[in-house]
Order: structure tokens, then C-alpha cells, then sequence
């Protein structure tokens, strides 16, 4: 499987910490992994303001724009090329921030931006899977909605903390995340929950948590779930912030690894799950320009069934290197040596032993990745 995968994982003061977050308190000693961000393709021009994101089956991606915007959802491939629209005929786009799936063909598209604080409309529209229906035209169930704990429209400026523009499916739920606008900056995120078959519903407040410092790591801008392992993933400007093992639907209360970008793309707006441990994510363009969809790989992901890790599996040296690096490894891999921006300087198949010509490369730091049917392996590397 010679295959180009222009990212680079680097491992930098991992740490991840247990913590609840049902406290509005600044959580101590998380680490954070910082990881690349690879452009798959610019978004197409229906996407200027791309603003959620689902998959669906093999090169299939889903994208709809915000606020004023028309009433659609755009089909994509990894090329930005639309396949095919789908309008939701008996909704309109007042603020569109985000799109779930469940695991039984169902999707859902939050109409819940609330920039404002003073939404008394609160929506979400609940439709077939996109590749199960015939035709241009979908017509929705609604699920309505109020917050439990908003009771001013809009609040006063130190409480604006209800535009949601985060939603997730677990377990016949919806599970919504704030974006926090309050003045001063909180950096909190609250969760709420409700069902999620049509209807009108007051959503309860199930959690908080304290995500970020400031405004580009503390906003929360689109969230998923991996429905195979249970990693929720809650997107920033800065980064990525993940939660595992937690109890019951208590996400906050789970394993928490912060991700940052080595560097800062534009608009952060909508991520997805390709597969355990790779998300998709789109940025919002400016103007006429659209932004580029992103391919994201988490180094220490949980593993699907059967996998295991392969750090114990590669060998390199010497380490530090001059000219050349060797490498070893028990069975055949892609072996790719990359740079500090992400740039894949050499790629190839190989088993057992192999060697890497370097001596055009300029000292500095440097990955050495490998990845097999064993699983992904990455080695930081310095040339002398």
C-alpha cells in the first residue's frame, strides 16, 4: 500500500491526565501532543463558509455553510469536487453549525449558532442518511429545543455562554456543546442533552469543562465522536481537546488529551472521524476564497480491534545521524522520513533492514514514521 501521507506526528511532552470537569475549574498538568495538519483539497466555492462536516462511505464528504447561507447539503471527494446537493426543503439556514450521525442511518443538523445569545429558535433537523434518499429533496422531523439554564434573551455579557455550535449522537441522544462567548472569557464549554427524535424539548445542562486560556484554545467550534472506540473530540482554533474512558455518557470525566497544531490554519469549523485515530476537518473561507478540508492524524489513538501499537516494532539509528539512517523492522511497512513542517522527504515500502540516505538534509530534528499491518510507529530524529 504505497500510499502519500504528508503528515508528520510529533511526540512532544506527552502526558494525558484523568479529570472531571463537572467543576468550573482550570484542570492541572494536561499535556499536550502537538500534531500536523495535511490539505487534502480546497473546498469548492458552494463551501466558502463551510461550517459542519460528516462522512459518509468511501470519499464521501458532507458539508453544509452558516448563517443566511442556502438550506443544502454538498456532497464533496477528496479532490473538493461536488458530487451531488441535497436540499432540506422544509427548514431554513438561520445559523447552521454542525451535523451528527447515528449508528442506524440517521442525521442530524444543528441549527443552533446563537453569536448573539438571544435565539429563542433553538433547531434541529433530523434526516435520512444522504446516500439513502432519492433525489434532490429531503424532508426533516424537527427536534425544537430550549436550554435549561437560559433564562435571559440575551443574558448579560459575563453569562453568554449559549451559542452551540458543537453537537455529537450517543446512545439514542444528542449531545450539544457550547461555544463560549461570555465577557470577561471563561473558556468553559457546557454540554446539554436531549432526545433525539422529533419533538420540542428543554435540553439539560449534563456538564461543563474548563477547555482553554483564551479565545482561539478555549472556543469550541464543532465536535465528533469515533462511534467504534468512544473518543470525543471537541475542536479549537488551536487545536484538538479529546476525551476517552469515561463513565457512562460523562465525557469530562474520561481520560483528556489536549492536540495542538504545529501550525494555525484559518477558521477551524467542522471535524469528522474518517477512521480511529484520522478526522477530517474544514476551515471557513474568506471572501470569495473557500478554506481547505484537512486530514488529522492523533499519534496514541485508541486502536480498533486488533491492532497494536507499534512503537516497540522500529528500530533506527544511529540517532543522532550524519548522511545516512538506518532502519529495522520485522515486517514489510511505509516508512516515510518527514520534516518539521510536515514535508515527506522520502517514502517507501520496505522489510528488515533498510537504509536512508540524508546527506542533503540540513541538521536539525526530523520523523521517522512507520506504518504496517502492526500498527503506526513514529521516532524523532536529529541530524548532527
Amino acid at each position: 500500500m504505497n500510499k502519500t501521507l504528508l503528515l508528520a506526528l510529533m511526540i512532544a511532552g506527552f502526558v494525558t491526565t484523568g479529570l472531571s470537569c463537572r467543576s468550573q475549574r482550570t484542570p492541572e498538568n494536561v499535556g499536550s501532543v502537538n500534531i500536523f495538519l495535511r490539505v487534502v483539497c480546497q473546498l469548492p466555492q458552494v463551501l466558502v463558509e463551510s461550517s459542519g462536516v460528516a462522512l459518509e462511505g468511501n470519499n464521501r464528504i458532507w458539508s453544509h455553510e452558516d448563517s443566511g447561507n442556502p438550506n443544502e447539503l454538498y456532497c464533496i471527494d477528496s479532490t473538493g469536487t461536488v458530487i451531488r446537493t441535497l436540499e432540506i426543503a422544509n427548514a431554513i439556514n438561520t445559523d447552521w453549525e454542525d451535523m451528527a450521525t447515528d449508528n442506524e442511518e440517521t442525521w442530524y443538523v444543528a441549527d443552533a449558532g446563537n453569536n448573539n445569545n438571544n435565539r429563542t429558535d433553538l433547531t434541529i433537523f433530523r434526516i435520512p442518511a444522504p446516500e439513502t434518499v432519492n433525489g434532490s429533496e429531503v424532508t426533516a422531523g424537527i427536534i425544537r429545543f430550549s436550554l435549561s439554564d437560559q433564562t435571559a434573551f440575551p443574558p448579560p455579557a459575563t453569562q453568554r455562554n449559549f451559542d452551540i455550535e458543537a453537537m455529537i449522537w450517543v446512545d439514542d441522544s444528542l449531545f450539544l456543546f457550547t461555544k463560549d462567548r461570555s465577557n470577561p472569557f471563561t473558556g468553559i464549554t457546557k454540554m446539554y442533552a436531549l432526545p433525539d427524535v422529533p419533538g420540542e424539548y428543554v435540553a439539560r445542562l449534563a456538564g461543563s469543562c474548563f477547555i482553554g486560556a483564551d479565545e482561539e484554545s478555549g472556543r469550541v467550534t464543532s465536535a465528533d465522536i469515533n462511534h467504534h472506540t468512544g473518543e470525543l473530540v471537541l475542536l479549537t482554533h488551536k487545536g484538538i481537546v479529546s476525551f476517552t474512558d469515561y463513565p457512562n455518557h460523562r465525557f469530562f470525566e474520561g481520560t483528556r488529551t489536549d492536540y495542538a497544531f504545529t501550525a494555525l490554519p484559518g477558521q477551524n469549523e467542522g471535524i469528522a472521524f474518517v477512521s480511529t485515530g484520522k478526522l477530517y476537518m474544514t476551515e471557513e473561507g474568506n471572501g470569495n476564497n473557500p478554506g481547505n478540508l484537512y486530514e488529522i492524524r492523533l499519534p496514541q489513538s485508541q486502536l480498533s480491534s486488533g491492532e497494536q501499537p507499534a512503537g516497540n516494532l522500529l528500530q533506527v539509528f544511529p540517532n543522532p545521524f550524519s548522511d545516512l539512517i538506518k532502519v529495522r523492522q520485522p515486517s514489510s511497512s511505509l516508512i516515510e522520513l518527514i520534516d518539521n513542517s510536515g514535508r515527506i522527504l522520502h517514502s517507501a515500502i520496505s522489510g528488515g533492514e533498510t537504509s536512508i540516505n540524508t546527506d542533503k538534509l540540513q541538521p536539525g530534528l526530523y520523523f521517522l514514521r512507520s506504518e504496517s499491518t502492526e500498527g503506526v510507529a513514529i521516532h524523532k530524529v536529529i541530524k548532527n
